[in-house]
């Protein structure tokens, strides 16, 4: 069993750390008249034993926490204080004061190393300085191997070839494997711990002009058509949607691309807790994450055969193409946004190992489906092409990140081309479709790319565009367990927000825990969405309005009434 942790750095004190020992080797350079050596390449040395360091004390940390408590795990920075032990409170930007705290733990830090290099030489006090200075928020997953696999490894067979047999002839007792996979002793193996920035505070850092959240300033076409018109190969249609002057010639996109998409440099804050908010069933986040990360890292495989004669291609499918398939709200879009974000986080398939690094980890590039089509025969394709196009430059610019293309509602450009002509439907839309797949097919060459279509409508896909996806993922409506997930995050957000007057903990008290689950059964029987249940706080407020902050015993009276009523249904 691994558990993955992400650790949220704090851009602004993480900086200090790396201004400080940069004065450091400044100081020692003067002192040697001039004759530094490798001073500067001892301080970046400094930065990762940091960094090696905080992800010490993060692992030593969560070591005391159980299995369970490790699956969904949210700690903040208020948690951090809420704790006391030498934990302080610090300003955004860092004042003056606390700037120079900041450098004098440095100092002490890297003393008590250089006497003893281990992490058990740091303090618990000087732990808790950490925690509180340098780390926002901490989240973790738990991924579990399959379990059939090791208990059938277990048997008493005799070879490989009995236990095959076995498997095949289904001798393997399910309910023991079931068992096995709830048993409550199992223990966490290795602790991934992975450090993060997300890119708007290192632009904050940086004092730079952000340009990737201002497209509404460029002077872009209203009407594609009129777009379609002009030629895009002259030099000023091409515009560097930038976070910083080095990724001027790494990102560049067309106006008319823009037009179509929504570019979003990764790691970002717009998607920060989207995974942790959501709850589904059967581990789907897990497996696809795994998917996604797999796809990757056979890529980067392939990459290193480059130099050789054997196309890697022809061996193995690998079209890095997953659908993600559901009733409306259950959260396909999301899911698929906030896997980019983790992918951008845990980059093992990338070589980037600093987390204030300016850089981008990761581009996502969200395709608006209904913008694609035009009423000019021909030209739909055309805008699709044109996006490909760009993604294609955008592969080959950012061999050390990665690409992910997002076709939401991707029913609308890949229907069945079957049931188009039995509709007797214009030759356009066919002519979309075999397009799609043609540029599909060109892309998956590349190393660094990932693909995530959403639909609705799964059976109404043309099944050429299915054969090539490595995984198809369903998410259907929330259980009941995952109803109360949603419940219980939602009501402590409101907490936390002060909307809701109740110690923080209250919630774990076993006649809390019942009344949601009762509300939670209501739920179930509308077998309403994720989404719909994020709007029941809204209802509740709306129908029964209270002086704020509500009470929480009054706030679950209301939010039972909310589900019982028409109004509710009336939602559903």
């Amino acid at each position: 069993m691994v558990c993955m942790v992400d650790v949220m750095l704090r851009a602004s004190t993480v900086s200090l750390v790396q201004c400080a020992l940069n004065e450091e080797n400044e100081g020692k350079i003067r002192a040697n008249h001039g004759h530094g050596g490798n001073e500067t390449i001892n301080a970046v040395d400094k930065m990762h034993i940091f960094y090696k360091l905080v992800k010490s004390i993060v692992q030593k940390r969560l070591r005391k926490f159980e299995c369970e408590r490790l699956r969904r795990l949210i700690l903040t920075s208020e948690d951090f204080l809420a704790e006391g032990h030498g934990s302080i409170e610090i300003c955004e930007p860092p004042t003056e004061a606390q700037s120079r705290i900041v450098k004098s733990l440095v100092r002490v830090i890297f003393h008590q190393l250089a006497m003893d290099d281990s992490s058990e030489a740091i303090s618990e006090a000087h732990a808790n300085l950490i925690f509180s200075l340098f780390i926002v928020k901490i989240t973790s997953d738990i991924y579990v191997e399959n379990p059939a696999i090791n208990t059938c490894l277990g048997t008493t067979l005799c070879n490989l070839k009995e236990r095959v047999t076995n498997i095949l002839e289904e001798e393997v007792n399910n309910a023991q494997t079931a068992q096995h996979v709830g048993s409550p002793s199992m223990e966490v193996g290795e602790l991934n711990v992975h450090l993060f920035c997300c890119l708007e505070d290192l632009q904050h850092q940086n004092d730079n002009k952000v340009l990737i959240d201002d497209f509404d300033k460029i002077d872009l076409y209203s009407d594609n058509e009129n777009a379609n018109d002009e030629c895009l190969t002259d030099e000023n249609t091409l515009i560097s949607s930038k976070v910083n002057d080095s990724l001027d010639s790494s990102v560049r996109i067309s106006k008319q691309t823009l037009s179509l998409t929504k570019v979003t440099l990764l790691p970002s804050k717009e998607l920060e807790n989207c995974w942790e908010s959501l709850f589904f069933d059967n581990d789907i986040k897990q497996k696809m994450f795994s998917y996604a990360t797999i796809a990757l890292k056979v890529a980067t495989l392939s990459r290193e055969k480059a130099n050789s004669n054997i196309d890697s291609s022809n061996i193995f499918s690998n079209n890095k193409l997953l659908i993600v398939h559901g009733p409306p709200g259950t959260g396909k879009t999301t899911v698929c946004k906030a896997l980019v974000q983790k992918l951008s986080i845990r980059r093992e398939f990338s070589c980037g190992t600093n987390p204030i690094d300016t850089r981008h980890k990761g581009i996502l590039v969200e395709i608006s489906c209904s913008r694609i089509f035009s009423r000019w025969f021909g030209e739909s394709s055309k805008n699709l092409s044109s996006i490909f196009t760009d993604v294609e430059n955008l592969l080959k610019l950012n061999e050390n990140s990665f690409v992910c293309l997002l076709i939401d509602e991707v029913e609308a450009i890949a229907i069945s081309r079957d049931e188009l002509l039995n509709k007797s439907e214009s030759t356009d839309g066919v002519r979309v479709v075999s397009t799609l797949l043609t540029l599909l097919d060109r892309l998956k060459k590349y190393n660094n790319l990932i693909v995530l279509a959403t639909s609705n409508l799964l059976n109404s896909l043309d099944p050429a565009f299915i054969d090539r996806a490595d995984g198809v993922f369903h998410i259907g409506n929330p259980s009941k367990d995952a109803i109360i997930e949603i419940l219980t995050s939602t009501l402590r957000e409101l907490m936390r927000k002060n909307i809701i007057s109740c110690p923080f903990n209250a919630l774990s008290q076993f006649k809390y825990e019942e009344v949601i689950s009762l509300i939670a059964s209501k739920c179930l029987r509308f077998d309403v969405s994720g989404r719909t249940l994020r709007k029941l706080p809204l209802i509740c407020l709306s129908e029964h309005f209270q002086a704020l902050p509500m009470q929480l015993d009054k706030f679950l009276i209301a939010l039972a009434l909310s589900v019982a009523s028409t109004t509710y249904k009336h939602h559903v």
